[in-house]
């Protein structure tokens, strides 16, 4: 099986111009250089960057990478703890974790916008607790957050807004000159808060379904059909929190991003898509035909991603005004840009984008390959078992082993629960989805169901620990994979011969296409089959759990240099999904070796 190597790209901008990404001739493509210091780029969740061309990483779980112009690259891990977001300001990084703690990585001199009680100590050599929210006498845990500019903002799981760092009337506290180095007080009722690498203005959806902005507004970018400073928050008229996907602040312009993909804009007329002011969101006309699914802004620069991986750019440096050079296209409005070639080879990969104040990152979406192998049983709705039948006129294939061990209840007790209730076909569809691969689109649906199952929401358990406890359950497997014992190789073909590894055969073809495959050209109901790869059974133990977890777990008693050679061979024997992290754990241990 080959395995799509990807990596990440990057185009600085020289002397704050943009004029090397918006060449129109097509005999030059924009400058994408690929970064081969920053490896395992498909392990990669979230790329953030501030001034300069400084970027923080963030890998799996918990691993953070920072990168710096001139100094050598810094690697932290937050122990204990899952990271859930990152985000950047001009010059402080700040992570957030699953528990609603935050942390600081901050150079000095930008002390004004890290919320730490003694900021002038900090410095990009350690990850720093902000105690504001990660002492327990205080209960603030944060929900999301966003970094504007200077300033940050924290929305608590009660749905409190606090603000910190540079104000002069943006802060949206009601005040106009003084800085606040610790968080104060906003808005109530927050649900979502949204940021702007170098952004003077704040904006932030409520729980009435409400749009709210903050800040200067000397261009217009609040969208509030005026251009007078707010001090205070204000509402934004003919907006709803539940359309809006993304919605970024920059340099004196704000993008708006809807759910269906349409891209609006306001503000400043260099930069806002329009070359034309706008008061109001407006939407933007080059992209009226376009599904936009993730947007970046950088100090003066816009770039849209499509549903199909196109990628659109707008925006300029005021001091160099488009000309000629430019092959007379207005660069105020959003046209195609080239990508790497790995990119356009590969339309499957999904892609991400980061702006900072004087640089672009592209690089791949990462992908849990654990979920993506389940999605794609969902949808082929093959080797399904069982039926959840609802209402008389509605009826699901399923996999009765998966919806039991999510819900830890019968089918039976499940399509009781559920009759009780009217929901339509579609409803039931959105639950499935969360069932076999966590897709939670309607958070109140699923609530609506969940209340029905009588479980609580939200999920205590994880799908990825689901899984786990699903490996640990021995009554449930209903499966078995013999492996040869090498040493009686020269023996009979003796089924007493082979060791045995009980499993659960949904698994087994959900995650391997050799099984798969096997099992789609067979209508045979055997409950064993024979390995034929000629490894160990440690190594093959290993990869069973492997296809459970999604994690490769070796211990000192292990052979770990044989163990590895063997799962590198094991990994096309069992045909693996491509998008497998599982070369990139290996050369991880490799590393540590």
């Amino acid at each position: 099986m080959t395995q799509t190597r990807t990596q990440i790209f990057f185009s600085g901008i020289e002397n704050n111009s943009i004029r090397q990404l918006f060449n129109q001739n097509e005999n030059k493509c924009p400058q994408w250089t690929p970064l081969s210091k920053i490896k395992n780029a498909n392990k990669v969740r979230k790329i953030v960057s501030g001034n300069n061309h400084n970027c923080l990483i963030w890998k799996g779980v918990n691993n953070l990478e920072f990168y710096q112009t001139r100094n050598q690259p810094k690697f932290f891990t937050i122990e204990n703890e899952e990271i859930k977001d990152i985000q950047s300001g001009y010059q402080t990084y700040l992570i957030l974790t699953k528990s609603g703690k935050v942390f600081s990585l901050a150079e000095n001199c930008a002390y004004c916008e890290i919320p730490l009680s003694d900021p002038e100590s900090s410095n990009y050599e350690k990850i720093r607790p902000v105690p504001f929210f990660n002492k327990k006498e205080n209960n603030r845990k944060v929900d999301t957050f966003a970094m504007v500019g200077w300033s940050n903002y924290f929305v608590c799981k009660n749905g409190k807004l606090f603000g910190n760092g540079f104000n002069k009337g943006r802060l949206g506290d009601g005040t106009s000159n003084e800085s606040k180095n610790l968080p104060v007080l906003i808005f109530e009722n927050v649900t979502r808060v949204f940021g702007g690498v170098k952004g003077y203005s704040v904006f932030f959806t409520t729980k009435n379904n409400e749009l709210y902005a903050a800040g200067l507004n000397q261009y217009g970018n609040l969208g509030i059909g005026n251009s007078s400073i707010q001090k205070s928050p204000v509402k934004v008229p003919n907006w709803k929190a539940e359309d809006i996907l993304d919605l970024q602040t920059n340099d004196g312009y704000s993008i708006l991003i809807t759910k269906e993909g349409k891209t609006y804009g306001c503000g400043n007329d260099e930069y806002n898509g329009f070359a034309t002011s706008k008061s109001t969101f407006t939407e933007i006309e080059e992209l009226k035909n376009k599904k936009v699914v993730e947007y970046s802004g950088g100090s003066r620069i816009s770039l849209a991603l499509t549903n199909e991986n196109e990628l659109f750019g707008w925006g300029f440096d005021s001091d160099n005004q488009p000309t000629d050079q430019y092959g007379n296209i207005n660069i105020q409005k959003p046209h195609k840009i080239n990508l790497p070639e790995i990119f356009q080879n590969n339309p499957s990969i999904k892609l991400k984008i980061t702006c900072g104040t004087q640089c672009i990152y592209l690089y791949p979406s990462y992908n849990n390959c654990l979920i993506q192998d389940f999605q794609k049983l969902f949808e082929s709705k093959i080797f399904c078992d069982s039926k959840l039948s609802l209402n008389e006129n509605i009826q699901f294939p399923i996999h009765k082993i998966i919806v039991e061990s999510r819900t830890n209840l019968q089918i039976s007790t499940i399509e009781d629960l559920l009759n009780k209730e009217s929901f339509s076909k579609q409803e039931i569809l959105l639950f499935l989805k969360w069932v076999y691969f966590d897709e939670i689109t309607n958070v109140d649906l699923l609530k609506q169901i969940f209340n029905s199952l009588t479980l609580s929401y939200p999920p205590k358990n994880t799908f990825q620990k689901d899984l786990h406890d699903l490996f640990n359950d021995e009554d449930s497997k209903d499966f078995t994979l013999l492996i040869k014992n090498d040493e009686d190789e020269e023996e009979d073909d003796k089924e007493d011969e082979y060791e045995e590894i009980p499993v659960h055969k949904i698994i087994l073809l959900t995650r391997s296409g050799l099984f798969r495959e096997m099992f789609e050209n067979t209508t045979e109901e055997s409950k064993s089959v024979k390995d034929y790869s000629g490894k160990s059974i440690e190594s093959i133990e290993i990869l069973i759990k492997y296809f459970y977890t999604g994690k490769i777990e070796l211990t000192a008693d292990h052979d770990i240099q044989l163990i590895i050679e063997e799962l590198e061979d094991l990994i096309e024997y069992y045909q693996l999904n491509e998008n497998s992290n599982i070369l990139s754990q290996l050369n991880e241990i490799k590393n540590k070796l």
